[in-house]
C-alpha cells in the first residue's frame, strides 16, 4: 500500500512538473528585444498600460519617433463598432480603420496597418461603448513593424503549432497501425482507436484555430472562429465516446451530455449557414456541457472502478483528473476577464496530459490484441502440427484437400514407413519414434519445394505438391530413397519408405480419386520392397 501511494505521488509530481515546463516554454516564447535590432528595425510596443483615456469612449497613444515605418497595430476586436485614427501635432485627425461587427470578425485579433509617417503622431482608438473600450485596451494590443509583429505572434502561438503537429503525427501513426494490423484488432479496439484518432485531430485543430497563429496567414477570421467553435464542441462527444466504449456503458449519464454537445454543434452550424457568422453566444453553453461531461464521466468511471477495480478505468480517471484541472483553470481564467495565453495554454496542458494517458490505454489494448493473435496463431500451429515429427497433421491434410477446387495441378505423393511395428518390437518404441522422425526429415528434405508435408497416420505420410512435370516428381522420389539409404547405413534400425504418387496432369479426377490412386501405387511399392528384402535383416 505504501509503495502504491508513493507511485501515485510520483506520477502526480511528474505531471505537475510537465505542466510547469510547458507553461515555462510557452512563456519563453516572448520576443526578447535586441537593442541593436531595435535601433535598426524599430521597436515593438505592448500597449496595455500605455493608453491615455480622453473620454470613456476614446483612448490615445503617442507613437514614439523610434518606432519607424510600416507600422501595424494588433488588437482584439469586440462585438461593438470602433475606429482607429491618427492625430497630428496640429490636432488634425485622420481615420484610417473602421470596424463593423456586422461584416467583420467577432472577438478575433485584428491587424490594422497604419499609414506611412505614423511615427511621432498620436494613435486614437474610439469605441461605441465604454465597456468595449475597456475590453480592447486590456486585450494585449501590440504596435510594431509588420515583419516584427508576425514574428512576435508566431512565437506566442508556437505552443499551438507544436501541439497541432504532435496530435497529427500521433493520429497518423495510430491510423497506419490500425490499417496495417486491421485483421488482428477486435471491433472494440478498432472503434476505440478510431475515437482516439478523431479526438487527437479534433483537439489539435481546436488548439491551432483558437490561437492567434492563423490570423497571420488568413483574413477569413469568421471561418477560423467557426472552426474553433466546432472542434471545441466535438471534444466532449469524442471524450465521452471513448469512455463509453472502454467501460461498455450506454447509460443516459454518458449519452445525455453527448447529445447536448451535438445539439449545440448543430446550432452553431445552422447559424453559420444562415448568417455566415459564428454563434459566439453558444460558448457559455458549450463550456457548461464540457463541465457536465467531465462530471458525468467521473461519476461513471468511479462507479465502474468500484465494481471491478480495473487498472484501465483507474488510468482513465487519472487522465480525466489532468483534463479537469486544465479545463477548470482555463475556464476560471477565461471568465475572470483575462484573455491572454493562459486560457489556451491551460487547456493545451490538460489536453496533452489527457491524450497521452488515453494513448497509453489504447496502445496497451493494441499490445493485448497482438499477444492474443500470436497465441491464436500458436494454437493454430499446434492444432495443425504433428507433435512428434513437426510436419503438418491429418487435420491440416483435410484442410488442404478442401481447397482442391482452387488448384488444378496438384500431385499426391503417399508414403509409408516400412517395418515400423518390427522396429518397435525389436528395438523399443523409442527407436520407433526415432525412425518416424528420421523419415520425416528425409521427406522434408526431398520435397522441400512441396507446398505441404503431412503425417496422416501412424506410419503414413503424404505430400501435396504443385507439380506438372513427372520427371521432377520421380527425381524427388529418388532423392528420398537416397536419403533413406544414407540414414539406413548409419542407424541400427532399418530406414525404408514405400512411395507412390499420382498426378492430375489435366485429368478430371477428384481429390479422393487422386489420393486413392497414389495410395494404391504406394502399397504396390511396399509389396515390392518386402518381396525383395523379406524383413528386418539386422
Amino acid at each position: 500500500m505504501k509503495k502504491t501511494t508513493q507511485k501515485w505521488c510520483l506520477r502526480i509530481l511528474v505531471w505537475l512538473v510537465a505542466v510547469l515546463v510547458l507553461l515555462g516554454v510557452a512563456d519563453s516564447c516572448r520576443v526578447q528585444e535586441d537593442p541593436h535590432r531595435t535601433l535598426v528595425q524599430g521597436s515593438l510596443q505592448e500597449l496595455n498600460d500605455s493608453w491615455t483615456l480622453e473620454t470613456d469612449q476614446q483612448a490615445v497613444y503617442d507613437i514614439p519617433e523610434s518606432m519607424g515605418e510600416s507600422l501595424m497595430l494588433s488588437i482584439r476586436s469586440t462585438k461593438q463598432k470602433f475606429s482607429l485614427g491618427l492625430r497630428a501635432a496640429d490636432g488634425q485627425e485622420t481615420a484610417f480603420y473602421t470596424y463593423d461587427p456586422g461584416s467583420g470578425p467577432a472577438e478575433m485579433r485584428l491587424f490594422a496597418a497604419l499609414p506611412e509617417g505614423a511615427a511621432g503622431k498620436t494613435l486614437v482608438l474610439r469605441c461605441a461603448e465604454p465597456s468595449a473600450l475597456s475590453a480592447m485596451l486590456s486585450s494585449e494590443p501590440v504596435l510594431a513593424a509588420q515583419t516584427k509583429l508576425s514574428g512576435y505572434y508566431f512565437r506566442r502561438s508556437l505552443y499551438a503549432l507544436v501541439f497541432f503537429l504532435l496530435c497529427v503525427l500521433c493520429a497518423v501513426e495510430l491510423g497506419v497501425l490500425m490499417v496495417t494490423m486491421h485483421s488482428i484488432f477486435t471491433p472494440e479496439v478498432r472503434h476505440q482507436t478510431r475515437v482516439l484518432i478523431g479526438l487527437m485531430l479534433d483537439a489539435g485543430i481546436w488548439i491551432l484555430t483558437d490561437s492567434e497563429l492563423l490570423a497571420l496567414v488568413t483574413d477569413r477570421a469568421n471561418l477560423v472562429v467557426f472552426v474553433s467553435l466546432v472542434t471545441f464542441s466535438l471534444t466532449a462527444p469524442f471524450t465521452l465516446e471513448f469512455v463509453r466504449c472502454t467501460i461498455r456503458n450506454d447509460g443516459w449519464l454518458i449519452r445525455l451530455p453527448q447529445m447536448a454537445a451535438l445539439v449545440l454543434l448543430a446550432a452553431d452550424a445552422a447559424g453559420w449557414l444562415l448568417a455566415g457568422q459564428p454563434m459566439l453566444w453558444l460558448l457559455m453553453p458549450i463550456h457548461i456541457t464540457v463541465i457536465a461531461s467531465i462530471l458525468a464521466a467521473f461519476h461513471t468511471l468511479v462507479v465502474s472502478y468500484k465494481k471491478n477495480h480495473s487498472g484501465e478505468v483507474r488510468n482513465i480517471l487519472l487522465a480525466f483528473g489532468v483534463l479537469a484541472a486544465g479545463a477548470l483553470l482555463a475556464l476560471a481564467t477565461f471568465y475572470s476577464g483575462y484573455r491572454g495565453r493562459t486560457y489556451a495554454v491551460c487547456y493545451c496542458a490538460g489536453l496533452l496530459g489527457f491524450l497521452v494517458m488515453l494513448g497509453r490505454i489504447v496502445l496497451h489494448r493494441i499490445r493485448q490484441a497482438i499477444n492474443e493473435q500470436a497465441q491464436l496463431e500458436n494454437y493454430k500451429k499446434l492444432a495443425y502440427a504433428d507433435s512428434l515429427t513437426g510436419l503438418f497433421n491429418y487435420t491440416a491434410f483435410k484442410y488442404m484437400k478442401s481447397r482442391w477446387p482452387e488448384r488444378t495441378d496438384w500431385t499426391y505423393i503417399v508414403m509409408d514407413v516400412n517395418w515400423l511395428k518390427q522396429t518397435n518390437d525389436q528395438y523399443g518404441h523409442r527407436a520407433g519414434d526415432e525412425l518416424l522422425c528420421c523419415a520425416a526429415r528425409c521427406i522434408r528434405e526431398a520435397f522441400y519445394r512441396a507446398e505441404d508435408c503431412f503425417r496422416i497416420g501412424g506410419d503414413e505420410f503424404a505430400v501435396i505438391a504443385a507439380a506438372t512435370d513427372e520427371e521432377a516428381v520421380k527425381a524427388a522420389v529418388e532423392t528420398l530413397r537416397r536419403l533413406c539409404a544414407e540414414w539406413d547405413a548409419k542407424e541400427e534400425y532399418p530406414v525404408s519408405i514405400a512411395v507412390g504418387y499420382a498426378m492430375q496432369a489435366g485429368r478430371t479426377m477428384t481429390a479422393d480419386e487422386l489420393f486413392m490412386e497414389a495410395d494404391a501405387a504406394m502399397y504396390q511399392n511396399k509389396a515390392e520392397i518386402k518381396k525383395a528384402v523379406g524383413g528386418i535383416s539386422r
